[in-house]
């Protein structure tokens, strides 16, 4: 049987920049389970911080702060023999507009389009033998599958709650193609 992994990370800053940090990383699998972490090795200052400060509100200062070792290991541990990695990824005018991007987001969409990939990448090293390079995208096999998105929670930006809205959504992929 395939495992896959549906996964969300929210970082420090927009995802090109040099200041760009994980934040946090939620993962979800078939089976039910779900984890997340949050990293301590990042200075979050909400108040001084546009971009984290909504989705930071998601976090209470009392929940476990990881080392980015730590963290690596958390995801080597939950997905274990994992096939397939999932996310949610925005097509280039919704990462543009989201952004606030002109004629440069074309060229960075190219380098982050797969970000939730490559911040595990950056946490999981060395990569495991046998674990996926490429990162599938929930929104075109939603959109091929013509299911409608699950309501959004209005945590929806936490990121437990994140992978499972993604693993909720190829849920309703797998049930409309019949698998």
């Amino acid at each position: 049987m395939t495992r896959r992994i549906f996964i969300d990370t929210e970082w420090t800053a927009v995802p090109w920049s040099e200041q760009s940090e994980l934040m946090w990383i939620g993962l979800a699998d078939e089976d039910g389970n779900a984890w997340y972490g949050i990293s301590a090795d990042v200075e979050i200052d909400p108040p001084n911080n546009s971009f984290i400060s909504g989705a930071f509100k998601l976090i209470s200062p009392d929940e476990e702060r990881l080392s980015r070792d730590q963290l690596g290991q958390r995801v080597i541990d939950f997905c274990g023999d994992v096939d397939e990695f999932w996310a949610w990824i925005p097509e280039l005018e919704s990462f543009a507009q989201w952004f606030k991007l002109g004629e440069e987001a074309a060229e960075i969409y190219a380098k982050c389009w797969n970000i939730d990939l490559q911040m595990i990448q950056g946490l999981v090293q060395p990569w495991p033998a046998g674990w996926p390079t490429d990162l599938c995208n929930l929104k075109p096999a939603a959109i091929e599958a013509n299911v409608e998105f699950p309501p959004r929670a209005e945590n929806h930006l936490h990121p437990q709650v994140h992978a499972e809205w993604n693993r909720e959504l190829f849920k309703r992929i797998q049930s409309a193609k019949g698998i």
